[in-house]
């Protein structure tokens, strides 16, 4: 069987406001209907980098919030066609340029398309609590009274407010969230009430699942744990493993790593969570088939499925797109003539694997007039790194809750 493999417990208790207990799927293999979603691009490369400095609390660089403030159209792309099954694996679908992958799950029985993100740790969604509006923008809203299962969290609020004072916050319930036949019961789920027009342009994802640690959930006046801390005793295996893919339909699993889809060994590197990432050190790298170069002043990395680009320090960004002509840092970010082959980057994640990420990867997106937007850009001196989905393009990655490491393999 693929997929999510559950043993039940009687009771799990867990310290926070509220007891989250998982259950244990209804069958022993289940099926994931993917749906067909319209992809679409939400202001491309530079409205991605604003929203990553965005998201990590960084100032962004006047000329690109200048750039992406002025951007705010929605062009549809082609449909992507979802309507094969395959058992026990929550497919994820990319939007147009992978700019995020999304993958359905259920919360008080209502279907949501969902963004996983391991740079955060709420779990947040349009709902009616928002004004009518907002509801009608092309999300799919989550209704409370619908739900026969769902309780309010009395007094518990949340808030999420980025740099540039964009914002979503509401209050809080607790419902059953069903991922992939993995259910939580009693899991705390934040309705959005308020949002900022940011948060609206994304008319495919109905809210976000974080997984990082519950550490920087938002709740208050107590934080409440993640939908993976709270299934994860009753995994299998206490991992989740995030297999995306360039223009392909990829997957979410959970308790279970799908040795078919990586080659060699995963190789696993310890983990800093004490700021509630799944962090690890990345001190060098290479350019492709170059020697291996030290990062002098190298930054901790953030693994992070919800950021799209790499976001790496300036010794590391400059000595690569040096390596690129007619590469040049404009107001959008990093460009460069589209028809130039890059060459590959190899980074370190942890103290012993070298990722490769093939050159094609490092073009994210073509903005017009042969010109591409670059898969990798400046953290512009921020003191962490943050690895996206160019990178977990071309890696197989398990996140290990009970060892508390990430592992990595290439993609097959």
């Amino acid at each position: 069987m693929r997929g999510i493999h559950l043993y039940f417990l009687s009771a799990i208790c867990l310290s926070s406001a509220v007891v989250a207990a998982p259950t244990k799927a209804n069958k022993g293999s289940f099926k994931i209907h993917r749906r067909r979603i319209s992809a679409r691009s939400i202001g491309g490369g530079a409205a991605d980098l604003g929203k990553a400095f965005r998201k990590y609390g960084w100032e962004v660089p006047a000329a690109l919030n200048n750039k992406v403030s002025s951007d705010q159209s929605l062009a549809p792309g082609d449909p992507v066609d979802t309507d094969e099954e395959e058992e026990g694996t929550v497919e994820a679908t990319p939007e147009e340029a992978d700019s995020s992958f999304l993958a359905p799950i259920s919360i008080g029985g209502q279907p949501l398309m969902m963004n996983f993100d391991t740079g955060s740790s709420d779990l947040w969604v349009f709902s009616t609590s928002l004004p009518v509006d907002q509801q009608t923008r092309g999300h799919s809203v989550f209704d409370p009274a619908k739900s026969n299962t769902f309780k309010p969290l009395q007094g518990a609020t949340w808030t999420i407010t980025y740099g540039d004072k964009s914002f979503a916050r509401g209050k809080v319930g607790t419902d059953t969230v069903d991922i992939g036949g993995a259910k939580v019961e009693g899991q705390a789920v934040e309705l959005a009430a308020t949002v900022s027009d940011s948060f609206l342009r994304d008319a495919d994802s109905d809210g976000l699942v974080g997984l990082g640690f519950g550490t920087i959930n938002t709740v208050k006046p107590e934080q409440q744990k993640t939908f993976f801390e709270n299934v994860q005793p009753s995994l299998d295996k206490p991992v989740f493993t995030a297999n995306l893919r360039h223009h392909e339909l990829g997957s979410y699993e959970f308790g279970r790593i799908d040795e078919s889809q990586f080659d060699g060994p995963i190789t696993y590197t310890p983990i800093d969570d004490s700021r509630g990432f799944w962090e690890i050190e990345s001190k060098s790298f290479a350019i492709g088939d170059g020697e291996t170069q030290t990062n002098p002043n190298a930054s901790p990395a953030i693994m992070d499925t919800g950021t799209t680009l790499i976001l790496a320090d300036d010794d590391v960004v400059q000595a690569y797109w040096s390596q690129v002509e007619g590469a040049e840092l404009n107001d959008d970010g990093i460009t460069f003539p589209c028809d130039t082959e890059l060459p590959d980057f190899r980074i370190a994640l942890g103290p012993t694997y070298m990722a490769t990420v093939p050159g094609d990867l490092m073009n994210f997106q073509r903005v017009g007039n042969g010109v591409c937007f670059g898969g990798m850009q400046s953290n512009n001196g921020a003191p962490m790194q943050i690895y996206g989905a160019v990178l977990f393009k071309s890696q197989f990655t398990v996140f290990d809750g009970g060892n508390k490491t990430v592992g990595f393999a290439p993609h097959k």
